[in-house]
């Protein structure tokens, strides 16, 4: 039987890959549910490459397993409950009203309040903010396509780094870059987010950018106080985190003798998140006087697990690409036939991210891919420039696709088709891959 399996492997490396690829995007084309369809090509990418179907089982099985898929799994629960949490008690509702007192001019509120909603990842997001924009733009006569492409962008302005994003925990993994320094690597592609996104304000009505009364005498403190489930978060992350490092040293831990021992690197990089999350979560009970039963029956509803079946089955197909060493025989491939790596590293994310409408489908289907072909080109890890190009297209691609539950519920909810829309976010991720790639020759001229 495995030599029946072995003998189907008469593709190339870069055919089956590509293959295999290919069948999830027109999977999820079909309206397979994404999870079902990475484990489906996953499974595919084994046959073509000679494994049998128990090599491909247990390999699955060790991705849904390994310690980096408990605690990224770990904490896409705990995020999905805290926004949940937020959203019942009424506490962001109470931070848009203050935000919005705060910020005084209507044009700045209009981009701020979708932003401070994206701090904390929640599906259809867009929808939650979608009214603060409509409401701060009351008055006069904006087009309601301007006021849909204002709250989906600037809701999507932190994914590129932001350490409470799946997609990005997903990508420090896949990467092997610390969480430290893909923040710090990563963070300019927000900067340019917000720079780019300033296109769709062309034009808009005088009255918006008229400033207002000021706010009440307490308002920043209430905001600050309201704002604490959110913030804490990171603040126990770093502390965490530096916390960790330091006793890992005073015992004589290197970093590569860390990375060496997968459930103590895993501890590492997810303990403190986690830890800062939960604690969030009883804070954020105990700021709005819930009782702790009505949290324990948030992580009752089965919505939360969806995404968490959608990560296992990521790193199923990450273990499975590992495993068939896909990454490595294709770059050989591609070196042969003088195609530039360059160019893969674009194209991969963009079409998963056009495809998929998520970024932990656009980085859990192309970086693995991206990263052993990387290797196998250069010797070395995925560069940190790479790594830019690869999550700015990947991003665009996501933030461009009508199959993004964002883009949808925005849209619908400000009553505008796409197309009016799309006439004003195109020019804006023009200007943003523009600037990503400027980015990236930077990188390049320094090595990175």
């Amino acid at each position: 039987m495995e030599g029946f399996f072995r003998e189907l492997a008469s593709a190339d490396a870069l055919g089956s890959t590509i293959g295999s690829f290919a069948l999830i995007l027109v999977l999820v084309r079909c309206k397979i549910p994404l999870g079902a369809a990475v484990l489906i090509g996953g499974a595919v990418l084994g046959v073509l490459f000679g494994l049998g179907p128990l090599e491909i089982g247990g390999a699955a099985l060790r991705g849904m397993l390994s310690p980096n898929s408990i605690g990224l799994g770990t904490i896409t629960v705990l995020l999905l409950g805290l926004s949940r949490t937020m959203r019942g008690a009424g506490q962001l509702e109470e931070i848009v009203k203050l935000a919005k007192s705060l910020l005084r001019r209507p044009a700045i509120a209009m981009a701020s309040l979708p932003a401070l909603v994206g701090l904390l990842p929640m599906p259809g997001g867009a929808l939650f903010s979608a009214p603060m924009v409509e409401s701060a733009a009351a008055g006069t006569p904006e087009s309601r396509s301007r006021l849909s492409a204002i709250n989906y962008w600037y809701r999507h302005i932190w994914e590129h780094w932001w350490p409470l994003y799946p997609g990005v925990l997903l990508a420090v993994d896949s990467s092997r870059w610390s969480t430290g320094w893909y923040v710090v690597l990563q963070a300019p592609l927000g900067v340019f987010m917000v720079l780019s996104g300033l296109v769709i304000f062309r034009g808009l009505h005088p009255d918006l950018h008229v400033r207002g009364e000021s706010p009440p005498r307490g308002t920043k403190r209430r905001l600050l106080r309201n704002t604490s489930s959110i913030w804490i978060v990171p603040l126990i992350w770093i502390a965490g985190t530096l916390i960790a490092w330091s006793i890992l040293w005073s015992i004589g831990f290197s970093g590569t003798g860390v990375k060496d021992i997968a459930w103590l690197s895993a501890l590492v990089k997810y303990g403190p998140l986690i830890c800062g999350l939960m604690i969030s979560l009883l804070w954020t009970a105990r700021l709005n006087r819930m009782e702790l039963g009505v949290l324990g029956k948030i992580f009752t509803r089965l919505s939360i697990y969806k995404l968490l079946l959608l990560v296992l089955s990521i790193m199923a197909f990450q273990r499975i690409l590992t495993e068939t060493r896909a990454g490595t025989e294709m770059g050989k491939e591609l070196q042969a036939m003088h195609v530039g790596v360059i160019l893969v590293v674009a194209a991969l994310p963009f079409i998963s991210g056009l495809v998929t409408g998520l970024a932990i489908g656009f980085v859990g289907i192309s970086f693995p891919i991206i990263r052993e072909m990387v290797t196998a080109s250069s010797g070395e890890p995925m560069a940190a420039s790479y790594l830019v190009l690869a999550y700015a297209c990947g991003h665009i691609g996501m933030m461009l696709t009508p199959m993004h539950v964002c883009h949808v519920v925005s849209n619908e909810y400000f009553e505008t088709p796409f197309a009016p829309v799309y006439k004003r976010t195109i020019p804006a991720a023009c200007i943003m891959i523009s600037l990503a790639v400027g980015y990236f020759v930077v990188l390049r001229a320094f090595g990175m």
